[in-house]
């Protein structure tokens, strides 16, 4: 068997070194057997070589013949360890390959097909520079094996291709040195686009708020920087990642990356405005103008609606110092749609709503003539809150009594305003077991202030008289004669039955004013609500209803010790009838009548039911139905019987309408007559919106929109001027026009405001 094993050896030797063919694998295919059979049937023990599949790329060749014991890049190096090598004959030795050589060289691989050494880094990584025998031909020289290994090992091509091993094994586990930047650089975007955000977040905090952001001093050793880097150093605190970049020297926090900001926001606020505004294609304007500072501002609001729910809108803020005549504010009219890029060849104004002054509401030189020359149906209604104000402003000019008291509670407000005063107030306030509260400042401008001075001198009345009784008795300072005076006509019986009189009027005044400045109030709803208070105080002009009141009267006279008296004319002048007026049926009644009617016998609940209670309900109630006359509502009652699905009785709002929405009236009769039918018995004006579908009732549906854009009032402009003194105050004049409308539309418009994203913003201002 020995002779035959070294027969065999010579035979390889001579072709080779390789092993005939039927003993060799076919290339390509993976080793099945842990032995290889031999001729002579003497079989030498093999191990199983790793089974993977070779690429064509890592499978190297070998006398013609593809190697496909070698290992591949996910196998790593073929390291067969067996229990004896083929051996050859070098001079009058046989040598073979050791397995203790791939202890020394970890790249070292063995292929038992060609009987040879290969280099795996080299075969891999290698380029043409490399030796064939470590890559292609293999190493058999077993005698000087040791010698050329070393060489090997040391020259710098393998040293390169040994580099590049260990760095693509490290990617493989860790990832490339691309993939590691990669990472890094979207890391660093998520970091810069993380603190971007909250510094976004910041600035739409304080424009919501309505605050200033810059200080007067933003330096580093400054004890106020300002609201802005304030809540910056806030967040530093708190927010580790935030301080690493805001302490560095560009950390965007400079008033130009404010400013980009805020204008931003603010547009991204206008543009969904405008897109809404656009998709409706009709809407209704809303101006005023009040004083800002130095500066006369134009406030300019929007109502339109989506879909059939209404929507009020502020818009912007112009500066109309240099003209406030009807010219001018047009022209600043259409200068701010033309800037926002409203295109009104598309759109189409249908109603306009300001005050009563002149240059407003003149019907020949004044805006809504100008207006209604560009749009014929842009009709026009007088704010109803500022009408109803003037009613109450005419009542209490017109009645002497109740101005007296107007100026009584003037004087109160003046006298608490001092700081001292107000906190002795409050101290005994919190003794009698009040509720903590200052007589407010009348104001003709201020809708809601009357009702309040009268509820909130009721309510505190025992504490005044407490303060002002205990200032006369200290006779402290000068003060006290102004004290004197206040206290003796509060204490009268005139001013405690007038008060209660005009709380109970102006209560019922007030409700209405709430409801004229509601964003959704129609002129429907509105005339309705006018019917019912006039309705309300023709029901109080009676003698049951006084009684009433004068039961407390009573209680409250009683109480503080108020005698209750008859102010007798006696020797005072009597009143004549005014000449001019003899031949005039008289709606209210003048002062000599009211001394015909007073008489020495009469009580004295008599006496103030006539000579006040009366002819402050007279007052108002003439009043109601001169502001609120059948002529200026003329639209409101068409809008109404519209509402209620009676063509007849609408055709005022249907003809001012049908051309401009290009309505056809035989099918809007039609749509009537059928919702008219589906409408239950006991229902209002929100189950007519509830049953009308455009995709059913197209017309109805078009004049349904037109009704409800109509305005009302121009409260909402109203409102924007309480934002505007609060953003452009003494302190902040200096402020540019539109830095100012900008926070102004942020503060104002705050519901779309909280839906703005800090991604969003930040996606302009990267594109910016």
């Amino acid at each position: 068997c020995i002779v035959f094993l070294i027969d065999l050896i010579k035979k390889n030797k001579k072709n080779n070194h390789s092993i005939e063919d039927e003993n060799i694998d076919d290339p390509g295919t993976t080793r099945q057997s842990s032995s290889c059979e031999l001729k002579g049937n003497i079989t030498v023990a093999l191990p199983e070589c790793e089974k993977s599949p070779q690429s064509n790329s890592n499978i190297a060749t070998y006398s013609g013949l593809s190697l496909a014991d070698l290992g591949t890049l996910d196998t790593g190096p073929c390291r067969p360890v067996l229990s004896a090598y083929i051996k050859t004959k070098f001079g009058k030795q046989y040598r073979s390959f050791q397995s203790e050589w791939y202890t020394n060289y970890e790249w070292l691989e063995y292929s038992i097909k060609c009987n040879a050494a290969f280099c795996f880094v080299c075969r891999m990584f290698g380029t043409s520079k490399v030796e064939d025998i470590w890559t292609k031909t293999g190493c058999n020289n077993w005698q000087k094996f040791i010698v050329k290994i070393g060489k090997h090992q040391n020259s710098d091509v393998h040293k390169t291709n040994l580099t590049k091993m260990v760095a693509y094994t490290t990617s493989k586990q860790s990832g490339s040195i691309m993939a590691k930047l990669s990472d890094a650089h979207h890391n660093q975007i998520a970091e810069n686009r993380a603190y971007m955000a909250q510094l976004i977040e910041i600035v739409l905090y304080l424009g919501k708020q309505g605050v200033a952001l810059r200080g007067h001093s933003e330096t580093s050793d400054s004890l106020n920087q300002g609201n802005f880097k304030e809540l910056c150093n806030v967040f530093s605190k708190c927010v580790p990642n935030f301080k690493n970049y805001y302490d560095i020297k560009i950390n965007h926090t400079s008033w130009k990356v404010q400013e980009e900001i805020i204008q931003i926001s603010a547009d991204y606020a206008r543009e969904k405005i405008i897109k809404e505004i656009i998709n409706t294609g009709i809407f209704a304007i809303m101006v005023d103008e009040a004083r800002s500072y130095k500066q006369e501002q134009l406030s300019i609001c929007v109502r339109y609606v989506i879909g059939l729910d209404i929507v009020e809108r502020f818009l912007e803020f112009v500066d109309v110092s240099s003209g406030q005549d009807a010219n001018h504010i047009v022209a600043a009219i259409f200068k701010c749609f033309e800037k926002l890029k409203i295109n009104m060849s598309t759109l189409y104004i249908v109603a306009q709503s300001y005050d009563g002054a002149s240059v407003m509401r003149g019907c020949l030189g004044g805006v809504q003539a100008k207006i209604k020359e560009h749009y014929p149906c842009a009709l026009y209604t007088h704010c109803m809150a500022h009408r109803l104000n003037l009613v109450v402003v005419d009542m209490c000019k017109g009645i002497k009594i109740a101005r007296s008291v107007f100026n009584i509670l003037e004087s109160v407000y003046v006298h608490f305003s001092r700081p001292s005063n107000s906190s002795e107030l409050v101290k005994i306030q919190l003794q009698l077991g009040l509720k903590k509260g200052n007589i407010l400042r009348v104001c003709d401008t201020r809708w809601i202030c009357r009702y309040k001075n009268c509820e909130s001198m009721l309510n505190n009345y025992s504490a005044i008289l407490n303060f002002l009784n205990n200032e006369v008795e200290v006779q402290a300072d000068k003060d006290v004669v102004e004290a004197i005076g206040i206290l003796n006509q509060i204490q009268k019986c005139q001013f405690l039955v007038v008060i209660i009189i005009l709380k109970e009027v102006l209560s019922i005044i007030n409700i209405l004013s709430t409801s004229l400045q509601s964003k959704t109030a129609t002129l429907g709803k509105a005339r309705n609500v006018i019917n019912g208070v006039i309705q309300s105080f023709t029901c109080l002009r009676s003698d049951d209803e006084f009684s009433k009141l004068w039961s407390t009267v009573l209680e409250l006279s009683k109480k503080y010790n108020i005698e209750l008296k008859v102010h007798h004319i006696g020797s005072k002048r009597i009143r004549a009838q005014p000449i001019h007026l003899r031949e005039f049926h008289l709606e209210t009644t003048t002062g000599a009548e009211q001394d015909d009617q007073i008489n020495a016998t009469d009580s004295v609940e008599v006496y103030w039911r006539r000579s006040v209670y009366f002819p402050i309900i007279d007052t108002i109630i003439n009043n109601l139905k001169f502001r609120f006359s059948d002529e200026s509502l003329e639209m409101a009652s068409s809008i109404d019987c519209f509402m209620e699905m009676d063509y007849e009785k609408s055709q005022y709002f249907i003809n001012h309408y049908k051309v401009v929405m290009n309505i056809n009236l035989n099918l809007l009769k039609a749509e009537m007559l059928v919702i008219k039918n589906c409408l239950p018995s006991n229902y209002n004006h929100d189950v007519t919106k509830d049953i009308c579908k455009e995709s059913t009732f197209p017309n109805v549906y078009k004049m349904l929109q037109v009704a409800l854009t109509i305005p009302v009032s121009s409260a909402t402009c109203e409102r924007s001027f309480s934002s505007m003194r609060r953003l452009k105050n003494w302190l902040r004049a200096s402020m540019e026009q539109q830095r100012f409308t900008d926070l102004s539309i942020l503060n104002i418009e705050r519901d779309i405001v909280n839906k703005i994203t800090s991604s969003e913003i930040l996606e302009k201002y990267s594109t910016t």
